[in-house]
């Protein structure tokens, strides 16, 4: 079942995808999908990174724990960074989407569940919870569901770009548990983010 969600995944980003670039899976937990990645596009030179340690390691994908706060990298160390259903289990999603923006050179993937109105979050947090409490790893479940408007804004706001917004959810729309939004975010050229070295 994992290996289907991961290959999944991996179709809706194929499109955005260089064989080549450097790729940081943000929130990797225990990297099925970036050894899909890999095995799809092997020339993808993949950096996982999670507060959580999986134990999992796989051949040419590295791995790298860190805080929760700040990313271990310098300005730019990416071309891109892709996060899979990750910001809503944080304490401070915007803030973090702000160091995914810091360390990426050109384009974020965001994939995020957002709810329509009020009455979709009740639906949104039995889902999650549903789909993380069999996990062997415990998963922080502070439910930070933010709408569709809500990311633009703040993708905006922080100087990117909201290029493509586009439904990936599997439910059917009228159940009342969020729509899955993959968020194709691009750099603005004026765009400079505060600078954070490496450690």
């Amino acid at each position: 079942m994992k290996q289907v969600n991961a290959k999944r995944k991996v179709n809706f980003l194929l499109p955005y995808l260089c064989h080549n670039m450097r790729l940081l899976d943000f929130g990797c937990g225990d990297m099925t999908f970036a050894k899909e990645l890999k095995k799809t596009l092997p020339a993808l030179k993949i950096t996982g990174v999670d507060v959580l340690d999986f134990g999992k390691r796989y051949k040419d994908i590295l791995y790298k724990r860190y805080d929760g706060h700040v990313l271990p990298f310098g300005n730019g160390a990416f071309d891109a960074v892709v996060s899979w259903h990750v910001f809503h289990h944080t304490t401070e999603p915007f803030a973090l989407m702000r160091e995914c923006m810091r360390v990426a050179k050109n384009s974020i993937y965001i994939v995020e569940p957002t709810f329509r109105g009020w009455w979709d979050i009740p639906g949104m947090c039995f889902m999650d919870w549903l789909f993380n409490v069999w996990k062997d790893r415990s998963i922080s479940m502070s439910y930070r569901f933010a709408s569709k408007d809500d990311w633009k804004r703040e993708i905006a706001r922080l100087g990117w770009t909201s290029e493509q917004t586009i439904d990936v959810e599997l439910l059917p729309k009228w159940l009342p548990t969020g729509r899955s939004i993959l968020f194709v975010c691009r750099k603005k050229k004026s765009f400079s983010g505060h600078k954070v070295h490496a450690s």
